[in-house]
């Protein structure tokens, strides 16, 4: 598998899975169909979880994490997802900001957090109520 630009702390924990998984040749396909099954059965629990309770994101992010494992196209994913996130992250949280800069990138992460989690408790109010 080849490394697409990930830290080399990353990289040497893919490559101490990848030995590991490999050491044997039943244990690399008993590897390859793990992750090939479990992977897309995580990716959709997440996904589930969207519209149903729990951490629909992360869950899909730890699956895709999963895929990562075997597939070159999972790990790019992965990797063009951690680069929108950090230049997110400096977007609203700039390292070399004024004290009220970062205070204002602090709030509005804080209220935008917490706008999504009334919403989502609204609508599942909404929806509990109209179901019964």
């Amino acid at each position: 598998m080849t490394s697409t630009s990930l830290t080399p702390r990353a990289h040497q924990l893919l490559t101490r899975i990848e030995e590991w998984a490999h050491r044997g040749p039943v244990r690399a396909v008993v590897v390859k169909v793990g992750v090939s099954v479990l992977g897309p059965l995580v990716v959709l629990a997440g996904v589930a979880m969207l519209v149903l309770p729990g951490p629909g994101l992360v869950v899909m992010a730890l699956g895709t994490a999963l895929l990562a494992l075997e597939y070159d196209w999972a790990r790019r994913a992965l990797v063009a997802c951690g680069r929108l996130l950090d230049r997110g992250r400096r977007a609203v949280l700039p390292k070399d900001a004024s004290a009220g800069r970062r205070a204002l990138g602090v709030a509005t992460t804080v209220a935008v957090l917490v706008a999504t989690t009334g919403i989502t408790a609204a609508f599942s109010t909404y929806v509990g109520t109209t179901l019964v």
